[in-house]
């Protein structure tokens, strides 16, 4: 059932508020202090009023209404008398309009979107820039409202009534819509695409941005965004239709054939070879495999013309301006410091020799023409020879070496018997020790040999028929050899391709002519080492034994008479053969001015000072190693 009641100026009566669950308020001339304690009456909300709350208030209502009603009407008179509720917590402060902006709610607190409450909310804009919505409505924003962009996060934030507030966010949906900003993509044919860019961007940098940079100005009205695609000589843009016709226009006037074929440039190099570079410049830009659209690229780039400057060592390039690029990334990536490789070696051969000789000669009978004895030579001096040199008065080399005793008898003073003794024993020792070290880039082969160069007879004529006899020679390096090329992975491992030679000229000759006999020792091998690791390429362990025996048949082999009739020699030839290698890498100078310091040390220590003198070294030391620290002696 709907009651109804009424104030009237001059006429005050109250309504009790929980019996009822409808209202109809009619008020004329009524004072506003009043009409707020009958709104807390009826809503149950507690309310706080500001002193300068002041006036009267004329209110008609036709149709009944419920809490809510009432205290949306109550808003709305409040709106007309230039002030507004504003909640704080429990309570609800009512205030001049001027000072809604100190005051607010809960961002989070439910509002019904056709309330006449005041509060705060944050807009966020999908598509257009925030900036450029704020001028468009802020004529839509009560005077005692607020509104602001924010340009980083791309959002509103606007104080108003929410009835109003949710007008204004119908607006911005209308407005902020996805498809004012699509993708296009335009093929250039003539033009290239960094150049056209950069063009673009030098015009007008506010509006057009690539990449990137592109976030900077994504919400600035009539910004376009530019993506390059180097590979198909694409150009990617984004942005509102009209941008878009705009910036397509001007690139289709920038798209022309140029009159100047491609740019030269002088590259300048720091490590590489510039021939070396040039040739796999050239072999790789006139490779014609690939993909269909590889190669449309690459004709798009246009060909390019590499030559080396060998003086300078740069190269000469000219080329069109994305091929030229091209190029230039490549000279970057390859012209780098490349790391070095030092190799030390050390070729160890340990030999030693036993001899052992026995021998017993004699003879009976003139010695002129002896009737029987027995002559050895691998114990020394045969018989014979001794016998020829009494004959003929030369005593010379009649004594091998080692112990020789004789005896004889004479009768009517000439020898009758005489008998020889010979018995030698020798020890000989031999410890050579070659230490070849060499220094090289990494992946390049390097060479060192330590030896001498020895003449080796091919051909001569000594006939009687030639009037101008000659020998030919040829001259061969007899000594050691190292050749190495290292290969450096992941910075620490080292695979090296190494050759080692050792050789040297033999003592003896072929068949007593001048012909040499050289030893060699050779090792070529491939290994996988660590970096300052010592490791053993290989090695030979020979143990020889040469026993020789001359007698008289049947009669040598008497026991202990047989001595007589027997010499006897035994040989013993060991020799143990190794070669180590250590490679340590070369990265920086500093590792580089270590080495160099240990090296020249290292001639110290082998007493180059008391050779040449001490001034004399420090002064030749100096001048080849600028900046070393000098060891001195004491």
């Amino acid at each position: 059932m709907i009651k109804q009641w009424a104030l009237m100026v001059l006429l005050a009566f109250s309504v009790s508020v929980q019996a009822q669950d409808s209202w109809q308020i009619n008020l004329k001339d009524a004072d506003i202090s009043a009409f707020i304690s009958q709104v807390a009456d009826i809503t149950g909300k507690s309310f706080v009023v500001d002193p300068r709350v002041k006036g009267k208030v004329n209110v008609l209502t036709s149709d009944a209404m419920d809490q809510d009603g009432v205290y949306e009407l109550f808003l709305s008179v409040l709106q007309v008398q230039g002030y507004v509720a504003v909640p704080a917590g429990d309570v609800t402060l009512i205030v001049q309009q001027n000072e809604v902006k100190q005051q607010g709610r809960d961002l989070d607190t439910y509002v019904s979107d056709k309330s006449q409450e005041l509060l705060t909310k944050v807009i966020m804009i999908r598509n257009t820039p925030a900036l450029d919505l704020v001028p468009i409505l802020r004529p839509l924003v009560a005077k005692y409202g607020h509104l602001a962009g924010v340009k980083s996060a791309n959002a509103l934030i606007i104080s108003d009534h929410a009835n109003n507030i949710k007008r204004i966010e119908q607006i911005i949906d209308r407005l902020d819509k996805s498809g004012s900003e699509e993708l296009e993509v335009i093929q250039l044919k003539e033009a290239w695409v960094g150049n056209v860019v950069t063009m673009l961007q030098n015009l007008d940098p506010a509006k057009v941005s690539q990449g990137a940079a592109a976030n900077a100005n994504e919400n600035t009205a009539g910004s376009i965004r530019v993506v390059a695609d180097e590979r198909s000589n694409r150009l990617i843009i984004k942005g509102e239709k009209s941008a878009r016709e705009r910036i397509r226009k001007l690139i289709e006037e920038l798209d022309q054939p140029s009159y100047f074929s491609g740019s030269a440039k002088v590259i300048r190099l720091t490590y590489a070879d510039a021939t070396k570079l040039a040739e796999l410049l050239k072999n790789l830009l006139s490779d014609g495999t690939g993909s269909a659209a590889e190669k449309d690229a690459a004709q798009a780039k246009g060909k390019a013309g590499i030559h080396a400057d060998e003086e300078l060592n740069a190269l000469v390039v000219r080329a069109e301006p994305s091929l030229m690029k091209e190029i230039e990334e490549l000279v970057a990536a390859l012209d780098v410091r490349r790391a070095q490789v030092l190799i030390e070696s050390a070729i160890v051969e340990v030999t030693g020799n036993i001899d052992d000789a026995l021998g017993i000669q004699w003879a009976t009978g003139n010695m002129d023409a002896p009737v029987a004895g027995t002559s050895f030579s691998n114990a020394g001096p045969s018989l014979s020879t001794i016998a020829t040199g009494i004959a003929t008065g030369d005593v010379s080399g009649l004594v091998g070496n080692g112990l020789t005793l004789g005896a004889y008898n004479e009768i009517n003073g000439e020898v009758d018997f005489g008998v020889i003794l010979q018995a030698i024993q020798s020890n000989s020792a031999t410890n050579l020790l070659s230490t070849p070290s060499i220094m090289t880039l990494d992946n390049q082969e390097a060479e060192i040999i330590v030896g001498q160069n020895v003449p080796f007879r091919t051909g001569s004529t000594a006939s009687s028929s030639n009037s101008n006899p000659f020998t030919t020679i040829t001259r061969e390096d007899v000594g050691i050899t190292l050749k190495v090329k290292p290969h450096i992975h992941d910075g620490e491992a080292i695979r090296l391709e190494v050759e080692a030679t050792a050789e040297s000229v033999a003592s003896t000759t072929v068949d007593g002519s001048a012909d040499l006999i050289t030893n060699k020792r050779s090792i070529k091998t491939m290994i996988l080492s660590e970096n300052e690791e010592t490791i053993v390429l290989g090695g030979l362990i020979r143990d020889d034994v040469i026993e020789t025996e001359s007698k008289v048949p049947l009669l040598g082999d008497i026991p202990l008479l047989g001595w007589l009739f027997k010499s006897h020699s035994t040989a013993q030839v060991k020799s143990n053969l190794m070669v180590f290698l250590r490679p340590t890498i070369v990265n920086n100078a500093g590792i580089a001015k270590d080495i160099t310091r240990d090296k020249f040390n290292g001639i110290w220590e082998f007493s180059v000072s008391d050779r040449l003198g001490v001034e004399q070294v420090d002064e030749q030391m100096n001048s080849m190693f600028r900046g070393l620290p000098v060891k001195s002696e004491d």
